[in-house]
């Protein structure tokens, strides 16, 4: 993809290792390899970083100018591209991020290979999504939460049918019946936009085993639960600091869906249908699952009930609270 219109960025961005560039106006740009961030020498004048900003939307159909000054796009190489101009920045700051994509684990047991998941849990995880259930992803940016879900892919059975809304295509699975579908922003006129409700709505009507939403953080969260709800399982991410916070988040996203969402609903609705809640972390020595918890019946009407299935201590030592088939039969109870 990289050629000399990229400037300074060409090298970074057919670097196989570099997971992430961030350039902040030209003055200082940062590179994140293997989860880490450094700082790179390199620097550039206003107008280089405005034309390396043009020449990377160039065929995306996006454009940065005043009226829009914050604009997201999908390159060709499915990296994603995140521009911030004036007058959202100061004049001379245009900023630059491009998250790429690398897929460093295509199934489980590769995870567990690099230590980000121990074997125990990689086959707590494997029979839990071959027997349909529903798995929340959860942790903070760049945690990896996109690469769990691709090797939890790897683990379903041929024959079911998945359906993916993303707002940029991410998910990689090789599966034999998988539709995937991404948002469309709004264009010139101010509309044509799909946002990830009405994506969400739509795979329902694909008849889907699994429905697989990207970054739920917004009102989707209420058409996913219910779509859940109709009979099929899913996966889907989100942004937390505990498996529980994830559980909570999604009953606050799905209240953005109507003010005559009932809370109680909600959190019947979602402890129904959220069987486990895996929780990454990122960390100065790398990415690691830290904990993964069922759902069980609850017993208490405002705060969720969960039961640590198993968890990472320090020191790199793993325990597992329940045996993987007891774990599952737990997450089943109430359903």
């Amino acid at each position: 993809m990289s050629q000399h219109r990229f400037g300074f960025l060409a090298s970074l961005l057919d670097d196989p290792d570099v997971e992430e560039i961030i350039v902040l106006g030209g003055r200082r740009t940062f590179v994140v390899r293997g989860g880490t961030k450094e700082l790179l020498p390199e620097v550039a004048d206003p107008e280089q970083v405005r034309r390396i900003a043009d020449q990377l939307l160039a065929g995306t159909g996006r454009r940065l100018d005043l009226a829009d000054p914050i604009v997201s796009a999908q390159l060709a190489d499915g990296s994603r591209v995140h521009l911030t101009g004036p007058p959202v920045t100061h004049a001379d700051r245009l900023n630059i991020q491009v998250r790429k994509f690398v897929l460093r684990a295509a199934r489980l047991e590769d995870l567990a290979g690099r230590g980000a998941l121990a074997p125990d849990a990689a086959r707590l995880l494997a029979e839990a999504v071959r027997a349909d259930r529903t798995i929340l992803v959860a942790g903070s940016p760049g945690a990896g939460k996109t690469t769990l879900v691709n090797c939890l892919l790897a683990e379903v059975p041929p024959e079911r049918r998945v359906v993916t809304c993303e707002e940029v295509f991410e998910v990689q699975a090789d599966l034999p019946d998988m539709t995937q579908m991404q948002t469309r922003p709004a264009g010139l006129d101010g509309g044509g936009a799909i946002t990830l409700r009405d994506l969400v709505r739509e795979a329902l009507r694909q008849r889907p085993d699994r429905i697989v939403v990207g970054e739920v953080r917004g009102p989707e969260a209420l058409d996913m639960i219910m779509a859940l709800n109709a009979g099929c399982s899913g996966f889907a991410t989100l942004h937390a600091n505990s498996a529980r916070d994830a559980l909570e988040k999604l009953v606050g996203y799905c209240m953005l869906a109507g003010e005559n969402v009932a809370e109680a609903f909600v959190r019947r609705a979602v402890a129904a249908v959220a069987d486990l809640v895996v929780f990454l972390r990122r960390t100065p020595a790398g990415r690691h699952v830290e904990e993964i918890v069922g759902v069980p019946s609850q017993l208490e009407a405002g705060v969720f009930t969960t039961e640590v299935l198993w968890a990472r201590q320090g020191g790199g030592s793993h325990r597992r609270a329940t045996p993987a088939k007891a774990a599952l039969a737990a997450a089943e109870v109430g359903r």
